[in-house]
């Protein structure tokens, strides 16, 4: 174990070096960096034309919900202007009241607590307000998530299984859960917060310069050097960001494999190896946020320092110009509030930006998905699939996983009703394939199947998946073999042979009393060897209530075993 411990750290080390040594030549720039996951379409990340695309699809989003964000603007609004009035309170508390000698006892006191309240009521109001505002965005942030979730996970229903299994079950569920929560927080980042920090700084320039425009000056001097600086390291930061994100969703996947599959971990002995794997990985994403972190840090530091000198330079200089007569003590105390105002814009903009590019990032995940087009869209003349089935034909059927490696070759069968066929073979002979392909879950590479002598693909997709005759059969996989051995059919048997080709005998000529028998039954009819030398599977599921058929199909009668040699597939 601590031989281990010990190559695991150093494993971790070695690829948090590498990563270190990409950042530094730049290859980790979100222009250049590509992601097997993030876009399951396109090898590269969106350019800057697709950011302002999807950006203009978030805000189409938006537009059903366009009072409420109206409300919550406003509320925002009024919050910001209040908070702009507080720092004048002060500065009349102390020029009006407190400095003022000409005022008698009675009237000092009078004026402080007149002011005093009305400072206390400013800021209730101002909380009240706030409370309000951030209600209101919190349902408003609920509607737009729950409308995207809705949205991305009936996309994800009907998208093409290449591109599902491109983006492996930790890429779905990134997407489902950490991309829409980001990308609701797009509102915020985007709109909301760059608009109010806005406003809020011009109105802090034009009452800084209303008060005192040489220590207006000095203080917005400083502004335009702190945003450049500010912008820049962001840009740095965000690659890192990309990349700890794309090892969490690996990371992620890896865990959900793991479990789905833990019998066979377990079978294999492989629990430490799991175990080295998923510490492995969350230890190379602990060093890239340290790494992120110390640059953030750098940032924060430089902030820090920057409003600490420009409050000694207001009091310095401001008393400099409070001794030769040009600023009162209320001047200076106000414009330290003030300047604190002025700066919190800035640092809201900046800070705005560098959340804007992560929910970016993930808007582009989000919403690449939701303008993909569904599987097999339909034709312009589709017509409704037949409610009754009375021959499956396959016409020189042939498919290919990968171009020019074909796994079903020439495949000439001819299902009447009636019948059940037993698709016999070694593995990857291609039998799961071809009910694959009458199910529609991939359509031939070359010939067709015809559904009463009609092309398949001539159906409208929903309700050609919708019928009996193509649902997968409810079989769980490790049921035991009893279970998935039922049919009320004669069956028939077709065999692979040595090329891996699947052959069939002549088709016999029953009715077809029940379309759902076919695709329901239809694994039970694989078979490998004979149902003498079958014997049930020993399997915890073996007492699970099995559901019965459902009311409009015919009761089983005279059941034929025909048992399969391995779990369904």
């Amino acid at each position: 174990m601590g031989s281990m411990n010990k190559n695991h750290t150093r494993s971790s080390r070695r690829r948090y070096w590498t990563f270190v040594k990409d950042y530094k030549d730049g290859r980790l720039d979100d222009a250049a960096e590509v992601s097997k996951d993030s876009s399951p379409s396109k090898p590269g990340l969106p350019g800057r034309g697709k950011r302002r695309e999807y950006l203009r699809e978030y805000l189409r989003w938006l537009w059903p919900h366009r009072y409420a964000a109206g409300v919550v603007f406003v509320f925002a609004l009024l919050v910001a202007a209040i908070q702009m009035i507080e720092p004048l309170f002060m500065r009349f508390i102390i020029d009006r009241v407190l400095l003022n000698t000409g005022l008698d006892l009675e009237t000092r006191l009078f004026r402080l607590n007149l002011a005093g309240g009305a400072f206390l009521g400013v800021i209730v109001l101002s909380s009240l307000l706030g409370v309000y505002k951030d209600y209101r965005q919190r349902l408003l942030n609920t509607r737009v998530m729950l409308s995207l979730r809705r949205s991305l996970f009936d996309r994800l229903l009907h998208l093409p299984l290449p591109k599902l299994w491109d983006m492996k079950t930790g890429g779905i569920l990134s997407r489902l859960t950490g991309d829409v929560d980001t990308t609701t927080g797009l509102l915020q980042m985007a709109i909301v917060s760059p608009s109010l920090a806005v406003i809020r700084l011009l109105i802090a320039m034009v009452v800084l310069l209303t008060l005192n425009w040489r220590l207006a000056l000095m203080a917005m001097a400083i502004i335009p050097g702190a945003m450049l600086m500010s912008f820049a390291n962001a840009r740095r930061i965000r690659p890192i960001y990309r990349a700890v994100r794309k090892d969490v969703e690996e990371i992620d996947g890896r865990v959900g494999e793991t479990f789905s599959g833990i019998r066979v971990v377990r079978a294999f002995g492989r629990e430490m190896r799991e175990l080295f794997d998923y510490m492995q990985g969350r230890h190379t994403v602990l060093r890239k946020e340290l790494f992120a972190h110390r640059r953030e840090l750098v940032l924060w530091t430089s902030w820090g320092l920057l409003v600490a000198g420009v409050n000694v330079v207001i009091v310095w200089y401001g008393g400099y110009l409070n001794v030769v007569g040009r600023a009162s003590v209320g001047d200076i105390m106000a414009f330290q509030w003030y300047t604190f105002l002025l700066l919190n814009p800035v640092w809201n903009i900046v800070n705005s930006f560098s959340e804007l590019q992560r929910s970016l990032a993930a808007t582009e995940r989000v919403f690449e998905i939701l303008e993909m087009e569904d599987d097999k869209p339909d034709r312009p003349d589709a017509c409704d699939a037949p409610s009754m089935v009375h021959e499956i034909r396959f016409e020189n059927v042939e498919f290919e996983y990968r171009e020019g490696r074909p796994v079903v070759r020439d495949f000439n069968v001819v299902v009447p009703g009636g019948s059940v066929i037993a698709l016999v073979g070694r593995s990857g002979a291609g039998k799961t394939t071809v009910t694959d392909l009458v199910a529609r879950f991939h359509d031939p590479t070359r010939g067709r199947i015809l559904v009463n002598g009609c092309d398949i693909r001539d159906f409208r997709l929903r309700t050609y998946a919708t019928t009996p005759r193509t649902r997968k059969s409810k079989t769980p996989r490790d049921a035991p073999t009893r279970t998935n051995s039922s049919s009320s059919f004669p069956s028939s048997t077709i065999r692979s042979s040595a090329n891996g080709a699947l052959s069939s005998p002549a088709a016999s000529n029953n009715a077809w009393p029940s379309p759902g028998r076919f695709w329901r039954r239809r694994k039970s009819s694989f078979s490998t060897r004979p149902p003498a030398t079958s014997t049930p599977k020993a399997s915890s599921s073996s007492r699970r209530r099995w559901p019965r058929s459902s009311p409009g199909e015919p009761l089983l009668s005279s059941p034929t075993a025909s048992p399969p040699s391995a779990a369904p597939t």
